[in-house]
């Protein structure tokens, strides 16, 4: 399915105001992943959404370093798998296409 400019839009916009908050205000789920050695550094927070039992779960991206990882957080543990293939979550994070089509 082909992304309007309006959709492009709204995800760059959803992507950077994620990554700004995973930066300076969600200290607890950023502090959970820079403790399993990932370096947030020109890392993009995708997409995160809470559950109705209370789980985190999201999608950081690095073009960088080349990774694209889903994670779950519950009870302030963290589970973190990673994603070899872009198809595999672009349906359920289609916003991982505007974050891989952006210029650092």
């Amino acid at each position: 399915m082909k992304m309007t400019t309006e959709e492009f839009q709204d995800y760059k916009l959803e992507i950077e105001e994620l990554t700004e908050l995973l930066n300076n205000e969600w200290l607890d789920l950023k502090n959970l992943i820079i403790s399993n050695n990932i370096n947030l550094e020109r890392t993009l927070l995708v997409g995160y959404y809470e559950d109705a039992e209370g789980k985190e779960h999201g999608l950081l991206y690095n073009k960088k370093d080349n990774f694209i990882l889903k994670f779950e957080v519950f009870n302030n543990n963290i589970s973190l798998t990673r994603i070899d293939h872009v198809h595999v979550v672009s349906d359920e994070y289609p916003q991982l296409l505007v974050a891989i089509s952006l210029t650092d």
